[in-house]
């Protein structure tokens, strides 16, 4: 694999949906015959979705295209489109001007500045010298994948194939920004979604990004989008 990972600064809004990491809040009140019942508030889950490399770093190269650049003007927008629609959840961006490799190991901040409750999920491209090399996997954080990863292996079966020598999972230890999210026992999947130095892959992709971004989402935050 060659590249890592992109992640978040804070505060910033595009497109309705946040770059930063706020913590979403329902709130209902009830009222009786003698008073009001107090406030309450319950804070929704918070999937933290990352664009890889960027940053200067373009990662994969192939089809006339970078990944950082791939990720951030075709899937990205698709992906924000989906994320508006969840209900249950909070689904943000992490800032796309931003790499959370460097934001991790340069500045120490990115992946050790997530709150412990938020879910990473990363995106990326393949890439090989090899015109065999297809298809996509997901990178994942234990030795077996867990219910998301099933829903989003099957996102990249579905709509672009799955890259054999995986079989749709691999288990990484070696990935320096993963293993601080591992370490803080912070939840995370790495989406290879194809190779984007694969003429089949990459026209795959293309022609499905709604569907596989709509896919993501929903399994993702495990809810199904109208």
């Amino acid at each position: 694999m060659k590249k890592f990972i992109t992640l978040l600064a804070f505060g910033a809004i595009s497109g309705g949906l946040a770059w930063s990491q706020p913590t979403t809040i329902n709130a209902q009140t009830t009222t009786s015959t003698t008073a009001k019942k107090t406030l309450k508030k319950k804070a929704t889950h918070h999937y933290l979705l990352v664009m890889g490399h960027g940053a200067g770093d373009p990662g994969a190269r192939g089809n006339g295209t970078t990944e950082a650049t791939y990720l951030r003007k075709h899937l990205m927008p698709q992906l924000q489109k989906y994320a508006k629609k969840i209900k249950k959840s909070n689904v943000t961006i992490y800032n796309p001007s931003h790499n959370i490799v460097r934001d991790t190991m340069v500045f120490h901040k990115g992946s050790y500045k997530i709150k412990k409750n938020t879910t990473v999920i990363m995106f990326h491209l393949d890439a090989s010298t090899s015109a065999y090399a297809h298809g996509g996997h997901v990178i994942i954080h234990k030795a077996k994948p867990t219910a998301r990863d099933v829903r989003l292996r099957q996102v990249i079966k579905s709509n672009v194939g799955l890259n054999p020598a995986y079989n749709g999972y691999s288990f990484r230890t070696n990935l320096r920004n993963c293993n601080v999210l591992r370490k803080r026992g912070i939840d995370y999947s790495l989406i290879e979604t194809g190779f984007i130095t694969n003429k089949g892959d990459f026209k795959r992709i293309n022609k499905n990004l709604d569907k596989i971004a709509k896919g993501y989402v929903e399994a993702i935050a495990n809810e199904k989008i109208k």
